[in-house]
C-alpha cells in the first residue's frame, strides 16, 4: 500500500496513453463523502481511508505524477514520491492531500472552481527522510486547468492540487499532451467536449520586494514622517497656547502682563509674608529654526487637514446641492464595480445570470452613467467658478495657473496610489485568487501614459490602473474647457455654435463607431442576444475600447455641465424671477421621465442595429440634461426636498473624500474578493451587504490617503503660490 504502483506508473512506456476524466470525478464524487466523515486518528476507518486514498491516487495522481517525471526536476519528482508514499498514515502528507480540490455540488451552475484549502496546502511541512534526498519541503498550491465546454461555452475547470515546493512551474511549464475524453460522463450529460489540454500552474512560496517596492515604502515612510513631525508642531503650538502656569507675584520671572487676582499692595499680604499667586497664559514660543520650518510642516498636519475635511459649515457661494450628488454618484461606482468583481470567484455564475434578470438590476447594468454625473459635474464647475471669477474681474484669467493648478491638485496624489499599486499592492495579501506577480505588467511598461492623463487611448487590456480612464477624459476636456469658456464668455454666439459643433462630433462619432461595429448599448442587451460567454466578453471589451473610454465619444455630458453654468449665470445676470408651479412640475416630469428612460428603457428589449446607434449617440446626453435639472432647481432653491436631501451636510466631508476613494476603491473591492478563501455564494442580499462594507472602507482608506498626500500637496501648493507672490 505504501509504494501504490506509482513507480510502475511512472516507468511504464504506455503512461503517456489518454486518461479517462470519468474516472477522475466519478471516483472523487464516489469517496468524498466517506472522506470528509473519517475520524481524525490513525487507527480508525482505515479501511475506508486507505480505499478513497487508492482511488484517488488512481486518479488524480498518476496525472501529475506523469507531468511532474516528464517535465519537472529529479528533486521535484522524488519528493511527489515521497509524498505519495506517505499518504497511508494521518501526518503531513494527509493534509496536503486534504488540501485538493474536490468536486461539489453545482457543477451545472457554474462551479468549476474546486480551490482546495490554500492555508493548509502552504503550512504543511514534510520532514527529511533519513540518509535519502526526499523530503524537507513545504506544500506548493497549485492549480490544474482542465478546458472543458458546458451548453457550448468554453469555462475552466480548476481542481487545486498540493505538490511539494522543490517543483518550480515557471521554470518547467506543465502539459499534458493527448486528448481526455468526457463524453461518457454519465451526471453531466452536456458536457460533451473534449478536453485537449491540462496545465498545471502553481504559486510561489515565498517573495522579496522588489527595487521599486523598496522605494515606494521610503517614499510612504516619508510621508508618514513629515506628517507626524507637522501633527508633532500642531499640538506642541496647541499645549504651549493653552496649558495655564501659576507664578508667585512676589516671586521671580512674573511676567509684566499678569493679571493680578488681588490688590497687590495689600500691606497685610507684604507683612504677613503670603504668596499671591496670579494665572496667565503661557507665551512660550517655538524655537526660531523651527518656526521657520513650520509652514512646511503644518501642511503635512492630520489635525489641521482632518479639520478641513470634516468642516460642514457653509460658506457664501457653496453649492451644497453638488455634495450629495458627487457622493451619491461615487456610492453608484463602486455598486457596480462591486458586482462586477464577484464574478471572478462565485461558484453559481449560470444561477446569478438568472437572478440579475430583473428590471431593478438596470441599475447596476447600467451604472456607467454613474461617471457622466462626474463629467456633468466638472463641467459645471469649471464654468462656474470661471464665469463666476470673470464677473469679478472681467475676464483676465492667468490661463497658465488654470492648468499647472489642475495638475498639481490631481496628480501627486494620482501618482502616489499608482506606485502602491504598482509595486505594492500585490504583497499585502495572499491566496487562492490573489495576484501572483511582483509588479503589474502594464505598470512596469506603461505607467508614463496616467501623468501625460492620455491613458484612455491604450486598450483596456493594456491600461495601468484601467479605471483611471475617466481621469485622463477629465484632464482632456478640462485643457480644452477654454475654448467654450472664453466663446461664451465674449462671443456667446461663438461659443454656442462651438458648443454645437462638438455636440455633433460626439453623436456622429458614437453612431459611426456603433454602426460600423455592431455594438449594442448595454450589458442587457448583449445577454439577450444569447451569445457564448467569450463572445460576450470580446464584445464588451471592444465597445470599451472604442466608444466607452474615448473623449470624442463621452464629452457630451461635459458640455452639458457647462452650458449648465453659462445658463445659470446669464439667468442670474438678469435677475430672472423663480419658475412657476407649471413650468416646475413640467421640468421635473421631462427630467425624471428622460432619466429613467436612459437606466431602465432597455429592459428585456431587442434592440436594432439603428437603435442602438441612436442610443448609444444620444443617451449619455440626455441622462445629464435630467441631472442638470436636478442641479439647476436645486441651485436657485426651488429643489424642495430633493435639495435638502443632496445638501445635507453629511455629504460635505465625504465629498471631498470622492477623488481619493475613486483611486483606492478598486483595490478595496479586490483586496476583498480576492483574498477570500472559499468560493462566493451570489445572492442580491449578500452583495448588498458586501457594498456597504465596501463602500465603508474605500472613504476610511480614502480619509487616510487624503490627509497623508492629498491635503498636504493642497495646502503646499498654497504655500508656494504666496511665497512667488511675496
Amino acid at each position: 500500500m505504501t509504494d501504490c504502483g506509482f513507480r510502475q506508473i511512472a516507468e511504464d512506456e504506455n503512461s503517456h496513453k489518454q486518461y479517462d476524466i470519468v474516472q477522475i470525478v466519478e471516483n472523487f464524487a464516489n469517496h468524498i463523502d466517506r472522506f470528509r466523515n473519517l475520524k481524525l486518528i490513525p487507527n480508525e476507518d482505515k479501511a475506508h481511508l486507505k480505499d478513497f486514498i487508492y482511488t484517488f491516487q488512481k486518479s488524480i495522481n498518476p496525472i501529475l505524477l506523469d507531468l511532474l517525471m516528464n517535465t519537472a526536476s529529479t528533486k521535484c519528482y522524488e519528493d511527489a514520491i515521497y509524498l505519495f508514499e506517505n499518504l497511508a498514515s494521518f501526518n503531513w502528507a494527509i493534509k496536503m492531500l486534504d488540501s485538493y480540490g474536490k468536486p461539489e455540488s453545482g457543477i451545472l451552475l457554474g462551479n468549476l472552481k474546486w480551490i482546495g484549502e490554500y492555508d493548509e496546502c502552504i503550512n504543511a511541512y514534510a520532514p527529511q527522510k533519513e540518509d535519502t534526498n526526499m523530503g524537507g519541503f513545504h506544500g506548493k498550491y497549485c492549480t490544474l486547468q482542465v478546458p472543458i465546454e458546458v451548453r457550448n461555452i468554453s469555462m475552466p475547470l480548476s481542481i487545486a492540487v498540493c505538490l511539494p515546493d522543490t517543483c518550480n512551474p515557471s521554470l518547467h511549464p506543465f502539459k499534458l499532451p493527448g486528448n481526455l475524453n468526457i463524453s461518457n460522463l454519465s451526471f453531466i450529460e452536456e458536457m460533451d467536449s473534449v478536453l485537449n489540454n491540462i496545465t498545471l500552474t502553481c504559486r510561489r512560496t515565498s517573495r522579496e520586494y522588489t527595487t521599486g517596492a523598496i522605494v515606494v515604502i521610503c517614499l510612504l515612510s516619508f510621508f508618514a514622517v513629515l506628517a507626524f513631525i507637522g501633527s508633532l508642531i500642531t499640538a506642541l503650538e496647541y499645549y504651549m497656547m493653552t496649558s495655564p502656569s501659576k507664578e508667585s507675584i512676589y516671586g521671580k520671572n512674573v511676567s509684566e502682563n499678569a493679571s493680578i487676582n488681588e490688590d497687590a499692595d495689600n500691606s497685610s499680604q507684604k507683612e504677613s509674608g503670603d504668596v499671591l499667586l496670579i494665572a496667565k497664559t503661557n507665551q512660550n514660543e517655538l524655537p526660531e529654526w523651527l518656526n521657520k520650518c513650520k509652514p512646511f510642516f503644518t501642511c503635512f498636519c492630520v489635525f489641521t487637514n482632518g479639520e478641513k475635511i470634516f468642516n460642514t459649515s457653509n460658506q457664501e457661494g457653496q453649492l451644497p446641492c453638488l455634495h450629495g450628488i458627487r457622493f451619491l454618484s461615487m456610492s453608484w461606482v463602486i455598486l457596480g464595480h462591486t458586482y462586477g468583481l464577484i464574478v471572478y470567484n462565485t461558484r453559481n455564475l449560470a444561477e446569478g445570470v438568472d437572478m440579475v434578470n430583473h428590471w431593478s438590476f438596470q441599475i447596476i447594468l447600467n451604472g456607467f452613467y454613474s461617471v457622466d454625473s462626474f463629467f456633468v459635474l466638472s463641467g459645471f464647475l469649471v464654468a462656474y467658478l470661471y464665469f463666476q471669477q470673470c464677473s469679478k474681474i472681467g475676464g483676465k484669467i492667468p490661463w497658465l495657473y488654470f492648468y499647472i493648478h489642475r495638475y498639481i491638485r490631481l496628480t501627486p496624489v494620482y501618482m502616489i496610489v499608482l506606485a502602491y499599486f504598482t509595486t505594492l499592492y500585490t504583497y499585502v495579501s495572499d491566496g487562492p485568487f490573489w495576484p501572483d506577480y511582483d509588479v503589474d505588467a502594464n505598470c512596469q511598461v506603461r505607467w508614463w501614459w496616467n501623468p501625460l492623463y492620455i491613458n484612455n487611448f491604450l486598450d483596456s487590456q493594456e491600461q495601468c490602473m484601467a479605471w483611471a480612464w475617466y481621469l485622463a477624459n477629465d484632464m482632456q476636456f478640462y485643457v480644452i474647457s477654454p475654448l467654450f469658456l472664453i466663446s461664451l464668455w465674449r462671443w456667446p454666439k461663438v461659443g454656442l455654435s462651438l458648443m454645437g459643433l462638438f455636440f455633433a462630433i460626439s453623436f456622429t462619432a458614437n453612431f459611426a463607431i456603433t454602426y460600423e461595429y455592431n455594438f449594442v448599448s448595454t450589458l442587457d442587451s448583449i445577454f439577450i442576444k444569447g451569445s457564448s460567454i467569450q463572445a460576450i466578453m470580446n464584445s464588451w471589451t471592444d465597445f470599451m475600447n472604442k466608444i466607452y473610454s474615448k473623449p470624442y465619444t463621452r464629452i457630451s455630458a461635459y458640455l452639458v455641465g457647462i452650458l449648465l453654468a453659462y445658463f445659470l449665470y446669464k439667468r442670474n445676470q438678469s435677475n430672472s424671477p423663480k419658475l412657476n408651479m407649471v413650468t416646475l412640475s413640467v421640468g421635473w416630469i421631462v427630467a425624471s421621465g428622460v432619466t429613467l428612460a436612459c437606466v431602465f428603457g432597455l429592459y428585456n428589449h431587442q434592440q436594432t442595429l439603428i437603435e442602438a446607434c441612436f442610443y448609444n449617440s444620444l443617451s449619455r446626453t440626455c441622462f445629464a440634461c435630467g441631472l442638470s435639472w436636478v442641479i439647476f432647481v436645486c441651485v436657485t432653491g426651488q429643489g424642495g426636498v430633493v435639495n435638502s436631501i443632496l445638501s445635507w451636510k453629511v455629504w460635505i466631508p465625504l465629498s471631498r473624500l470622492t477623488y481619493c476613494a475613486y483611486l483606492i476603491h478598486l483595490m478595496v473591492i479586490q483586496y476583498v474578493f480576492f483574498t477570500m478563501r472559499r468560493l462566493f455564494e451570489f445572492s442580491h442580499i449578500t452583495m448588498i451587504l458586501y457594498f456597504i462594507g465596501i463602500l465603508f472602507m474605500s472613504y476610511v482608506v480614502a480619509l487616510v490617503t487624503s490627509l497623508l498626500f492629498e491635503s498636504p500637496m493642497i495646502r503646499l501648493e498654497r504655500l508656494i503660490r504666496k511665497l512667488f507672490k511675496s
